[in-house]
């Protein structure tokens, strides 16, 4: 008998390197071809099974394509066919429950098509889609502008004038309060409380972060961790905040700026930082090499034309851009 009190540990595998990733796009392609046959079916098969990692690459173009393809048929992306014909009913339930918890508890890093705004981020008083931006005026003369694919709410209150991050990135510059006496303002984040002490500064929420980059003024840095030593930012500085508190502090960066101008401003940046950047406003699934993913860039790129932008690297830098399908975009060395 098994020991009920010990329940059988899940290994999740770990993220599928580019290499694999590209692998799993190529076969999406032949798949997806007119002329496939039952011998190309079966190798992919065999690919497939090989490897927990090839799986897992598998299930994540799979996801990217859902957002990009209805073929006619089944009315499911190809790949849903595909996994449809090659297992019953239950174990693709079981297959796309598990897929679903390696989602939401490991996140997908910078694919652009699987940032869709949640249900919370359509809830928000304020939210923009992939690519947008959005300037807000508050009551108080406050503004906020909300990054591409971000979310937020407002919750001014006889004492407290309070933003919640909901996901991505916004620009504050806060204004005295019309009240007397004045109340705090500040944006709760995922790790911290941010307490604006007369400022102007921005915060992208990343998974396990938010990074924050003072303009003017100072913020003070409140994380949610107990007991966690609070710290303060002043203009020129930025830090990654985590639960338990700031980390190294060093110049903001004008790219935690430039975005509500519509513009990626690449200070001497590892190209693989800029592509991760840059995804953020492309639709599909954007990656770079790691080969090339240390070269340096350095110029100011539009945020609103990212074809421009992939012609520009291809044209500046020993790299080549590839795009086995619409929605599936890699930089590569040439």
């Amino acid at each position: 008998m098994p020991d009920r009190g010990q329940g059988a540990r899940t290994v999740i595998p770990a993220a599928p390197s580019f290499k694999v990733l590209q692998e799993a796009a190529e076969w999406f392609a032949v798949l997806g071809a007119p002329a496939v046959d039952a011998a190309q079916r079966q190798r992919w098969r065999q690919w497939h099974d090989a490897d927990p990692a090839h799986q897992l690459a598998w299930s994540q173009v799979e996801a990217i394509s859902g957002k990009f393809l209805d073929l006619p048929g089944s009315g499911k992306p190809m790949a849903h066919r595909v996994l449809d014909a090659a297992a019953a009913g239950q174990a693709r339930r079981r297959r796309a429950l598990k897929m679903l918890a390696l989602l939401c508890a490991g996140g997908v890093g910078s694919w652009g098509a699987l940032q869709a705004v949640p249900w919370r981020q359509w809830a928000a008083s304020h939210h923009t889609g992939l690519g947008e931006r959005h300037e807000i005026r508050l009551a108080d003369g406050a503004s906020i502008w909300l990054n591409t694919d971000s979310a937020i709410d407002v919750d001014y209150s006889a004492d407290l004038r309070r933003i919640r991050l909901v996901a991505g990135e916004i620009l504050v510059a806060t204004a005295p309060d019309i009240q007397s006496p004045p109340r705090p303002f500040v944006v709760d984040t995922a790790q911290a409380r941010l307490r604006a002490l007369g400022t102007r500064y921005g915060i992208y929420q990343q998974e396990d972060a938010s990074v924050v980059a003072v303009f003017e003024g100072a913020v003070r840095v409140e994380p949610t961790s107990e007991g966690a030593a609070g710290s303060i930012l002043h203009a020129g500085e930025q830090a990654r905040i985590t639960r338990s508190g700031a980390g190294p502090v060093e110049a903001a960066a004008t790219a935690r700026r430039s975005w509500a101008e519509g513009l990626i401003v690449a200070e001497n940046m590892r190209l693989g930082d800029f592509v991760e950047e840059l995804s953020r406003y492309r639709r599909g699934y954007l990656g770079c090499a790691p080969a090339i993913a240390d070269l340096r860039i350095v110029g100011t790129y539009a945020t609103a034309d990212t074809r421009q932008v992939l012609a520009t690297l291809e044209a500046t830098l020993p790299v080549r851009v590839r795009m086995p399908m619409p929605w599936w975009t890699v930089l590569e060395p040439r």
